[in-house]
């Protein structure tokens, strides 16, 4: 199987149900997941000039760091490719050497439980790509990153961190949710107070820098920080939200509904600062040619860019349910931005960002 510069030798079979039981896991839906790696350590790298230690700690394949080696040679100082399964790394050995980097000096290959080298050894990048929810790594975190160091983090449990299943959500995220018409956002910013929150527990700031939400995942990078502006800055934004079942109106304020003057209902709390970081974005911006984006990819990466990123919203609004709302036809996602001053966001594209609750 070949994915950006990479071969692997994987077993067909395994890819007719995905499963974190299976000896060696690869999912090649995730190919996005890992492009994203590619490009924040290549911009990251052309912004601090500095190559790093890498730490690929649920590293199955090894697709993540062979693709490292072999598309960005030049951030790499070592790389530590590791997986809990024996299994793994008898694979991760295989496809080291069809790539031929076997006698790569710069790789250490290691059969240990992440969260043992989470807590012996520090690192400039880390990736935490769980089957699941990151709880039990994240924690680990703050300590196991150089200053100024940056992990890029996955999620999966879609349904607790964006409030789809409150119970879940109070449960695993210590936080207040049901599903909202931007329920997507919500479950990335839910995403990123946790990990927000577990560096505030050391004085350590873990500063978003780049995040999306993309095929039942979330992705999210933060760099680490002891910056007394940059604590105090996330402190800042965590914040509870007031939301309208019937209208979407969102709001930092409790009482009346401005649009429909139903009573409004607490969520929360989630993080509504920023969730990029502008010279990482400007790098992204100048080179994106360099990367091999699939039509996907680049339509989120193009919407960050020019909305996301842009307009300092911690919410969207779903065309949906304001057309819904207004007991109106779903008209044309292009006039509704043209009467609103909006632009589409990444999360949907039914999800429109504007300062004002939309016209239609």
């Amino acid at each position: 199987m070949n994915e950006g510069k990479a071969i692997i030798n994987y077993n067909p079979d395994f890819l007719k149900k995905l499963s974190s039981k299976l000896p060696v896991f690869y999912n090649p839906l995730m190919k996005i997941n890992r492009d994203s790696t590619i490009i924040i350590l290549k911009s990251y790298y052309n912004i601090i000039k500095k190559k790093f230690d890498i730490l690929d700690c649920m590293a199955a394949t090894g697709i993540r760091s062979i693709r490292i080696l072999k598309e960005i040679p030049e951030v790499v100082n070592k790389i530590y490719i590791n997986d809990i399964k024996k299994e793994a790394i008898e694979n991760i050995k295989e496809n080291l050497k069809i790539n031929n980097l076997e006698n790569d000096e710069r790789i250490i290959i290691l059969n240990k439980d992440c969260r043992e080298l989470l807590l012996k050894y520090k690192f400039d990048y880390v990736d935490i790509d769980p089957f699941g929810s990151p709880i039990g790594f994240v924690e680990l975190l703050p300590k196991a990153l150089k200053n100024n160091g940056i992990a890029g983090i996955t999620a999966t449990d879609i349904s607790s961190l964006s409030g789809s299943k409150p119970k879940s959500c109070f449960k695993k995220y210590n936080t207040i949710g049901i599903k909202t018409d931007f329920y997507l956002e919500f479950g990335l910013r839910n995403l990123a107070k946790y990990i927000i929150i577990e560096g505030l527990k050391y004085d350590i700031a873990l500063i978003p820098i780049f995040s999306y939400y993309y095929n039942h995942h979330y992705r999210i990078f933060v760099k680490k920080s002891t910056k007394s502006k940059d604590i105090n800055y996330l402190m800042e934004n965590i914040k509870e939200i007031y939301y309208c079942k019937n209208c979407g109106y969102k709001s930092l304020e409790n009482g009346k509904c401005k649009v429909c003057n139903n009573d409004l209902i607490k969520l929360g709390p989630i993080y509504i600062g920023k969730l990029y970081n502008e010279d990482l974005l400007n790098d992204i911006n100048n080179n994106i040619g360099l990367f091999n984006l699939d039509k996907d990819e680049r339509k989120i990466i193009d919407r960050i860019l020019n909305c996301d990123s842009k307009i300092n919203l911690w919410y969207y609004y779903d065309i949906r349910k304001i057309s819904s709302f207004y007991k109106r036809n779903l008209p044309k996602i292009e006039k509704i931005l043209e009467i609103n001053n909006g632009c589409r966001t990444h999360f949907t594209d039914y999800g429109i960002k504007t300062l004002y609750y939309p016209k239609i």
